[in-house]
């Protein structure tokens, strides 16, 4: 859903919880094999997204693609990692972690090396190569989501008994997410204007030979146990969730195309809403569901999944670019270098979280996260008065500064005391939240944006509406967990090791 359009104008009902069985803690540290690729997994999924968003404009100029084609093939990218997240559990059961991982990497590898060998000479726009392109999107964006998941599991099972070493890790992770991007983008941005649209896919090439050059140490994935294994859930508990993701991609996608509050859009999201209701009414009831929801039972998941989902809403870097470029007087490259420069942020965000969470200063961490966030956010109210590139890009890195340092910590909040069995399970949700966020962020104030547009008649007016809002979810977002923190729902204490609470 980034660069759109406008760019160019569990249980049975109750939680069963058996946290009995699981691999055995990992002595010692972690092997430096995981260290690699807990921090390239998140990198290549970003950085996918970055190489395609950077190569936007050229691959329209290749393929002969206007605006709204070039969307779709950016969502196509998402709905495909969404699919992957949603999938993994059924796959993993099916192939094995070890299996999953290193054939999506090896896959990928694959994928983007035959792509960049034959996309100079089938760059020519016909009906053949357009189908090619968005289907080659939609395959890559589910073989490089696979590791985002997997990787969270693989960090917590090395380090049941090491909380520094997990706190680490977790940052390691975290700083893979902007990182990948700002690699894809300054990389990709130089190598496009050198060499051509395809060169774009250098980094997530590279970053993919790093992965699959890690999997390679089988001692950083624990054996699966089949005398475990459980049946695949039924086939249309999967059929009914991937129909749910489907209806709120076409609603999404169709939405920012078109209109809001068009019937038809209007009616989409009723359907996209409907079946998404059934989708959780059968994983509640389902005896073997596709997505275990029973990480929702231990102490602390709910609300700092709640806070991750939520806090996605007005933080996106992406939905600001496609605000900004509808201000006259902020060029494409002020963009450009504001948005990079906010990431490099973010990525100095997740050091300074790793050092925090070292000292367990979980509270300071949360109020210096939502206080510079705060703060970015309401700079951002007077970008149609206030432009220049040092504003900006300080404006930008307060707010990366402030979502480095929350997402680390809350993923750590999320899973300090999930059990071994569980930590596949609560890393999906987690990585759902993550990317669903976005998604549900950029369409929410997408609508505030057009009708407040059709309302005032003023771009200036209609991006400052959305600034507020954005605020106003900020401010909505820190009060929350201030009560969360408040009433126990979410602790602040870390380090205690895995347990059902």
């Amino acid at each position: 859903m980034l660069f759109r359009g406008r760019r160019h104008s569990a249980g049975r009902g109750r939680f069963q919880i058996a946290v009995t069985e699981g691999p055995a803690s990992s002595p010692g540290k972690p092997r430096p094999a995981l260290w690699l690729v807990v921090f390239t997994g998140p990198a290549l999924r970003t950085s996918l997204l970055g190489g395609l968003l950077v190569a936007e404009e050229a691959i329209g100029s290749a393929f002969d693609l206007k605006a709204g084609a070039l969307a779709i093939l950016v969502e196509c990218s998402i709905f495909g990692g969404l699919l992957a997240v949603l999938l993994l559990p059924s796959l993993i059961r099916v192939f094995g972690t070890w299996a999953i991982s290193l054939g999506s990497t090896v896959a990928t590898i694959g994928l983007l090396a035959i792509g960049m060998y034959a996309a100079p000479a089938h760059s020519a726009g016909g009906v053949f190569e357009s189908v090619a392109l968005f289907s080659a999107a939609t395959l890559l964006g589910f073989l490089v989501s696979v590791l985002s998941p997997v990787t969270q599991t693989l960090l917590n099972e090395a380090t049941t008994d090491d909380a520094q070493s997990r706190h680490s890790l977790q940052s390691v992770w975290s700083a893979g997410l902007p990182a990948g991007f700002i690699a894809a983008s300054v990389v990709g941005g130089v190598l496009v204007d050198w060499v051509g649209w395809w060169s774009a896919l250098a980094v997530p090439l590279a970053l993919a030979v790093l992965s699959a050059l890690s999997f390679l140490d089988r001692g950083i994935v624990p054996p699966d146990n089949p005398a475990s294994a459980e049946p695949d859930p039924p086939a249309n508990e999967i059929a009914t969730i991937v129909l749910a993701l489907v209806a709120f991609e076409v609603w999404s996608t169709w939405g920012t195309l078109n209109s809001w509050i068009a019937p038809e859009v209007l009616l989409t999201l009723a359907a996209t809403v409907a079946i998404s209701a059934y989708a959780i009414g059968m994983l509640r009831h389902s005896p073997q569901p596709a997505i275990s929801l029973e990480p929702f039972a231990i102490s602390g998941f709910a609300a700092a999944t709640l806070i991750l989902l939520i806090y996605q809403f007005p933080t996106t870097a992406e939905f600001e670019v496609l605000l900004l470029t509808e201000l006259d007087h902020m060029s494409a490259e002020l963009i450009g270098d504001r948005t990079a420069i906010g990431n490099a942020g973010q990525v100095a965000g997740t050091i300074i979280a790793a050092g925090l969470l070292y000292k367990k200063q979980v509270g300071l961490a949360l109020v210096a996260s939502f206080a510079l966030t705060i703060i970015g956010l309401a700079s951002y109210t007077l970008y149609p008065w206030v432009d220049g590139f040092i504003y900006t890009a300080a404006t930008r890195t307060i707010t990366g500064l402030g979502g480095g340092l929350l997402t680390p910590v809350l993923f750590v909040l999320a899973l300090d005391h999930m059990p071994p069995p569980l930590q596949l399970a609560a890393g999906t949700w987690l990585v759902l939240a993550n990317i669903g966020g976005v998604e549900i962020g950029l369409a929410l104030f997408d609508m505030v944006l057009e009708i407040s547009t059709t309302l005032s008649g003023s771009t200036e007016v209609a991006y400052f509406t959305v600034e507020i809002a954005q605020l106003a979810v900020g401010v909505i977002t820190a009060l929350l967990v201030a009560g969360l923190v408040a009433k126990g729902r979410l602790h602040t204490r870390i380090g205690a090791g895995a347990s059902g609470g």
